[in-house]
């Protein structure tokens, strides 16, 4: 390993994550590639439907088995075959284009600290999963089990991974309550033992973070995290995860439609739309210049303060994105934003532009990028 990789917490090569459905394979992810250095923060940013989630479940090794049981109880026989011969595809050591077929699940390199932990067993990953990687749901009420403390769900975490009983009780209360005390829970000695139907649902997203952080991990995947709350407690929960990435040198993927959330937490930024990333770069270049036509249309159609006053200036207007998603079940051909663009021309349409890089470290998938107007 050179010492270039040691600073790399995770680097995703060439990801896709497929899924069968009763309108074919939809490529929900479809060949991204992104790395993340140790104690940086990465923002995964776009509309809804656009893969973010789905690249958190295939890091996190669930991707498979969610979409397998999809498929399974959808009944259809042509799914069920497609994961059959993906089962044979595996057995035989062979992607799908070497089977000469596109196949549902995930394909691709996902290194983490050196290991490609796609080729892991189940077991193997039970012992990264919710230990070396950590991961917090969107929405709190369906992710906490009502009937249990907060001390027992947070302690939960830890003991699952103790496999050797070397924790005693006392060392796992102080993780316990260092966890809700960094989250900002207060009064956590007498708050620990009660239950989730008696917190609001802020505090209840702030002990999923808690327990998310005290096996002390190497990499957090926040999805969504600040959903379903008010202003005010939006900023305690991105103030609190920020807090905690200082002091611990944790890396972070922040999973977000928002881009106050993205601003406020993220280093760098990757832009996806319809399973593809289609730009990036450092969250200041994305946010104050974007490149791409779906990431300027994004950014518009639910601007900041600041952003709205950039475009008063500019004499632009606050305005949605015109159409909808395309249909990932039928085979990318062109941009993937080409529907919906008002400055697609033919060769949008014919040919899968370049990922490029149109300055240090901004990259754009754009056929068009020299010719828009300055933002």
């Amino acid at each position: 390993m050179t010492d270039e990789d040691t600073n790399v917490t995770i680097r995703v090569e060439n990801l896709k994550a497929f899924y069968t459905s009763k309108n074919g394979l939809v490529r929900a992810v479809n060949d991204i590639s992104f790395e993340i250095l140790k104690g940086e923060s990465l923002g995964l940013f776009g509309e809804s439907g656009s893969g973010k989630t789905t690249v958190a479940l295939a890091i996190l090794g669930l991707f498979d088995n969610l979409s397998r049981t999809y498929a399974s109880t959808a009944g259809n026989k042509e799914n069920k075959a497609l994961w059959a011969l993906k089962d044979e595809a595996k057995k035989k050591g062979l992607s799908s284009e070497e089977m000469g077929m596109e196949l549902p699940g995930v394909e691709g390199q996902i290194w983490f600290k050196g290991e490609d932990i796609l080729t892991l067993n189940e077991k193997e990953y039970r012992q990264i999963r919710g230990d070396a990687i950590t991961y917090v749901p969107q929405g709190s009420t369906k992710s906490l089990n009502p009937y249990s403390t907060f001390e027992e769900q947070t302690a939960e975490v830890l003991r699952a991974h103790d496999e050797d009983n070397t924790l005693t009780n006392w060392q796992v209360m102080k993780r316990v309550l260092q966890s809700l005390d960094l989250v900002e829970l207060g009064d956590v000695d007498i708050r620990k033992d009660m239950k989730p139907s008696q917190f609001s649902v802020g505090e209840d997203q702030r002990v999923l973070i808690a327990m998310a952080l005290i096996p002390h991990p190497d990499l957090l995947i926040a999805d969504e995290p600040t959903t379903a709350v008010d202003m005010a407690i939006q900023l305690r929960i991105l103030d609190a995860i920020g807090i905690i990435r200082k002091e611990t040198d944790l890396s972070l993927l922040m999973i977000s439609n928002n881009q106050g959330t993205i601003s406020q937490t993220c280093d760098k930024v990757a832009v996806m739309t319809a399973g593809k990333i289609v730009e990036f770069g450092t969250t200041e270049t994305i946010m104050n210049s974007p490149g791409h036509p779906f990431t300027r249309a994004f950014i518009m159609s639910n601007p900041t303060m600041e952003v709205i006053r950039k475009m008063k200036e500019k004499g632009l207007r606050m305005r949605g994105i015109p159409g909808k998603l395309p249909d990932v079940s039928i085979p990318l051909v062109g941009c993937p934003f080409k529907e919906r663009c008002e400055y697609v021309q033919e060769i949008c349409r014919e040919e899968i532009p370049e990922f490029r890089e149109i300055e240090v470290g901004h990259f754009v998938m754009c056929h068009r990028y020299e010719e828009l107007p300055e933002w």
